[in-house]
């Protein structure tokens, strides 16, 4: 009987333990991520956050994952001003490494956290999959970057369909393409998800909110870039979303934000 309750008050100790130091790291993210608010530049403010995560173990880090996820749920305005552009592994994988991110993301699965499948990989589409897609281009790639940047009138609309992301981050980047062809791409199903990804870390046009809902809306986009994009919706968005999206957990989770925002 001594030792069966000696057993009990060593894990309710290790139980106090975890959670005193899952409240430390809460705390932390919550002060780096207010400090991360006045850092105006994109870039640099991913790598000050990768610099924070490459001093936390692998549970330190889904938990922040899980902390700034919740905050960016509850509507809280400073985290969704710079959530999504630090909750993408597109991005997170330019300061992090993968095996980092790939074990965080199995520690929030463990625990039933629905932002593991933030961290998910999305396989590339096959070409059985494209139905009606444009011939594969015969001109070198870099001829096609270079007619990206120049975005000559007529070649946009192949360009933006282009099998080489290079060709298509070049062509995002021109300052002649605009918000309408861009949308046409987000919200094309014949898109290849790489191309799509490559739209939702584009911080000129992810800012855009008709280039947030064609993403969202659309299945060729990676499932974790979809869930990474609605708690940035609309009530309206999200309740056509959870209504009649063919991705299960798309849908469950425009059901979830729907019920957790007021008024509900």
């Amino acid at each position: 009987m001594d030792h069966a309750i000696g057993l009990r008050l060593d894990s309710t100790f290790q139980a106090y333990l975890l959670a005193c130091r899952r409240l430390r790291t809460e705390r932390k993210a919550d002060r780096v991520l207010d400090l991360l608010v006045g850092v105006l530049d994109p870039t640099l403010r991913l790598h000050r956050f990768g610099e924070h995560l490459r001093s936390r173990s692998v549970e330190e880090t889904a938990w922040t994952f899980a902390r700034l996820l919740a905050r960016v749920a509850e509507g809280d305005v400073r985290a969704r001003q710079i959530g999504f552009g630090l909750l993408d592994r597109g991005r997170l994988e330019q300061v992090l490494s993968s095996a980092h991110l790939t074990t965080a993301a199995e520690a929030l699965r463990r625990r039933g956290h629905p932002g593991a499948a933030l961290f998910a990989d999305a396989p590339r589409r096959g070409p059985e999959a494209e139905d009606g897609v444009l011939p594969r281009p015969t001109e070198p790639i870099g001829y096609r970057i270079s007619l990206a940047r120049r975005a000559i009138a007529g070649a946009v609309e192949r360009l933006l369909f282009d099998p080489d992301p290079r060709v298509v981050r070049a062509l995002l980047g021109n300052p002649r393409v605009t918000e309408a062809e861009v949308v046409k791409l987000a919200a094309s199903r014949r898109a290849d998800p790489q191309a799509l990804a490559i739209v939702a870390q584009d911080d000129r046009w992810i800012a855009r909110y008709p280039v947030k809902v064609a993403l969202a809306n659309n299945p060729a986009t990676p499932v974790r870039i979809a869930l990474g994009l609605l708690p940035y919706l609309m009530r309206q968005d999200l309740r056509a979303l959870s209504a009649s999206d063919p991705r299960g957990e798309v849908r469950s989770q425009a059901s979830a934000l729907l019920q957790r925002q007021p008024g509900s």
